[in-house]
């Protein structure tokens, strides 16, 4: 009889795993940010397929604590960036973004306080298996940057300069791709 634990059953079930490098984020911008999307799409350095979390609400009963799921949360969404010098810098690019959501210096949003449904974009996360196919698409619905990182300068570093951005988004959709 065969041992349900082996390595061979393991192996067989596998299926390869998924590869932490094989994404591509597809950004939109609004339209007074001026930058070609896909060439955003190459210059991401690391993503996260995004969290949710369901919160509990505590209904006590006859001395137990009930739990009943609540509202479900989602997490802010943290890219890695190149930072690059051309003129459609992404860096300053999600600092115009950020200026039309709050401005800087007049605390105002882009024209006027309810313009933030022109403001608010879709972005796309690709995950990809290791032979560049599609495995799951998902959705990120009213992105917008509400951090904006830094660049570090570091004169005895001689790699690539990036940076982070956390972007806030109110709800994501999941389309899963591995039977299409």
């Amino acid at each position: 009889m065969a041992n349900k634990n082996s390595i061979i059953n393991f192996k067989n079930g596998f299926n390869g795993g998924t590869r932490a490098n094989r994404f591509v984020v597809v950004p939109s911008w609004p339209t007074k940010v001026p930058y070609t999307q896909s060439d955003a799409t190459f210059k991401m350095v690391s993503a996260s397929l995004p969290g949710t979390q369901i919160n509990t609400i505590p209904v006590p009963y006859r001395g137990r604590m009930l739990l009943l799921p609540g509202d479900r949360q989602y997490s802010t969404w943290a890219v890695g960036i190149y930072d690059d010098n051309n003129t459609q810098n992404l860096w300053k690019s999600m600092h115009t973004w950020s200026e039309l959501m709050d401005g800087h210096y007049n605390h105002l949003v882009d024209s006027n306080d309810f313009n933030y449904d022109t403001l608010q974009k879709t972005w796309i996360v690709k995950q990809l298996d290791a032979n560049g196919g599609l495995l799951k698409t998902i959705t990120l619905y009213k992105c917008w940057p509400s951090v904006v990182g830094e660049v570090e300068l570091n004169m005895g570093d001689a790699g690539f300069s990036s940076f982070s951005t956390t972007l806030t988004f109110d709800y994501l959709k999941i389309q899963d791709n591995y039977n299409n």
